[in-house]
């Protein structure tokens, strides 16, 4: 036998703890804890990735949308004035400098004061949760401004202001849009740190504006871009236009492939985890790196997840408790448990402990309990591997049956099958409760065929799964003959003839049953076996 035992108010999200109690099981299997698709070992190294990864992709962005601007004028707006192309040079060095040297030290300061918690290996605060989800914002909009700027210093300081602005500027939204969804991207494994025990906003709205935006810039910019060129300058050329076309559709098509990533990753993910269920792996946990729809929808797979491992444990306990069988056929339908059975033909294997009250007497409660764990141990084993079902305990006896609640075509044969095996077993069992001399387990078998009504029996609000029929009655009646035969076992002759008329089973004594007017044929197993010290037949 085994047994297995299972934060703050915040404006915008609300902790919650997690409840971590547990019932005692008997013999139920572990639950495996579940996998979790993100996991972070080293708080301190997820800190210092989470700084350095926003760090060289506003880098990387605006590296890139400088290119693309720098591009965009040499091929568009090439200037004839040297000169002019050296000064221009000049300003944009000492306007990145002063970027670098004031930007760079106040961001870290921003990032480091924002992933503080996930360092110390704690729980953000309300405070830090609220910093955090706004960091993205907060880290793109400082480039909003420097772009903003820029088209403004570059204009002026070129002959097209109006055309290097307008360029700028639009090169500047689609940059600062790309760096928001990847910067936003790189904070989720911190996102679902600070959501693991938190609660998400009801009725927060998060795709429709993400699509909005990435639709507005990888698509409305660049048309309007298109648009408007023509009209920036009266003697436009337009062997330009597939230049202007190119570019719009390079950093348009840029922002919606990243858009499109930043909601197609998540729902992948629970695509997956939906696959894994399915084939029913129950041990994975979604993250919750979201605050709106991809969050929610990610909660309600873990939540329908660990439902389905509760009912599984449920179902474990359950089915340790009346049997799996008896399990299956509750849960299937609501008839099953209303209806008044069903008629089988089965085969009933009876087994009693022998001298059980004797030794009730002679033994603490506790050693009583070990050799009834020991004793019903085996017969489960055995019955089990038999294909049947150990219908009920009854003190020291078990109800087996075999052909319910599942139909088996050789029912009889499985019975006289798991009789001989679970003589054999019993035997080999040996325990010393007092540290004294071994005993050995010694018990009463039998078993007989015929037709039961198997169903429920009870009352709505107790029930039990069992099965009525004589058959049932001639079985219990032959356990207690059969500790008075040497093989300890008994089966009636219409059982054997059922089974085939097996091997290694001889012809008994035909008894007179309490209870039946008939005499009953019995067959008795053909063994050769020592309990205690008075040789009998074995099998």
């Amino acid at each position: 036998m085994s047994a297995t035992s299972e934060p703050a108010s915040d404006p915008i999200l609300r902790s919650s703890g997690g409840f971590d109690g547990g019932q005692p099981t008997v013999a139920a299997d572990e639950v495996r804890p579940p996998r979790r698709w993100m996991s972070v070992r080293d708080p301190s190294a997820q800190a210092r990735t989470t700084v350095g990864g926003v760090l060289f992709w506003q880098i990387l962005a605006n590296s890139v949308g400088v290119a693309l601007v720098a591009l965009y004028v040499m091929v568009l707006f090439p200037s004839g004035s040297e000169e002019r192309v050296r000064f221009t040079a000049l300003v944009f060095v000492i306007y990145v400098t002063v970027i670098v040297v004031v930007g760079v030290p106040i961001n870290v300061f921003l990032l480091g004061r924002a992933v503080r918690w996930v360092r110390e290996g704690v729980q953000p605060t309300p405070s830090q949760r609220r910093l955090l989800f706004r960091l993205p914002l907060y880290e793109t909009l400082p480039c909003v401004v420097w772009w903003i700027g820029g088209s403004v210093i570059f204009g002026v300081l070129n002959k097209t202001s109006s055309r290097v602005s307008i360029g700028i500027f639009f090169a500047g939204l689609v940059t600062c849009a790309a760096l928001y969804l990847l910067v936003e991207s790189h904070f989720r494994p911190v996102f679902a740190l600070a959501l693991r025990h938190a609660d998400l906003p009801d009725g927060r709205r998060d795709l429709l504006p993400r699509l909005m935006l990435t639709w507005a810039l990888g698509s409305a910019v660049p048309i309007a871009l298109l648009g408007i060129a023509p009209l920036l300058n009266d003697n436009f050329e337009a062997r330009r236009m597939p230049w202007i076309a190119g570019f719009s559709v390079l950093g348009g098509g840029a922002v919606m492939v990243i858009g499109t990533l930043s909601v197609s990753r998540p729902l992948t993910r629970v695509r997956e985890a939906l696959w894994d269920v399915e084939r029913g792996q129950l041990d994975i946990e979604l993250p919750i790196d979201d605050l709106g729809e991809i969050g929610r929808l990610s909660k309600g797979v873990n939540d329908m997840v660990a439902g389905l491992r509760e009912r599984e444990r449920l179902r474990e306990q359950f089915g340790h408790q009346v049997g799996r069988g008896a399990f299956e056929v509750a849960q299937g339908s609501e008839e099953a448990l209303s209806s008044v059975g069903v008629l089988r033909t089965v085969a009933v294997l009876f087994v009693d402990l022998e001298g059980f009250t004797r030794y009730s007497e002679r033994h603490d409660p506790g050693q009583v309990v070990d050799m009834l764990n020991r004793f019903f141990e085996v017969v489960v084993t055995t019955v089990n591997r038999e294909g049947g079902w150990v219908n009920k305990f009854e003190g020291d006896a078990a109800l087996c049956l075999f052909g319910v609640p599942d139909v088996e075509e050789d029912y009889a044969s499985r019975a006289l099958i798991a009789a001989a095996r679970m003589r054999s077993d019993l035997q080999r069992v040996r325990f010393d409760p007092n540290g004294i001399a071994e005993e050995r387990l010694n018990a009463g078998i039998a078993v007989a065929t015929g037709p039961v009504i198997a169903g429920f029996l009870g009352t709505p609000e107790r029930y039990e799964y069992t099965v009525i029929g004589d058959c049932v009655n001639l079985a219990s009646r032959l356990c207690d003959l059969a500790k008075t035969v040497p093989g300890k076992t008994l089966v009636t002759r219409e059982a054997w003839e059922q089974a085939g008329r097996p091997d290694g089973w001889r012809m008994g004594s035909t008894l007179r049953v309490r209870g039946r007017r008939q005499r009953v044929s019995t067959m008795e197993a053909q063994t050769e076996l020592r309990i205690g010290r008075r040789p009998i037949r074995r099998s």
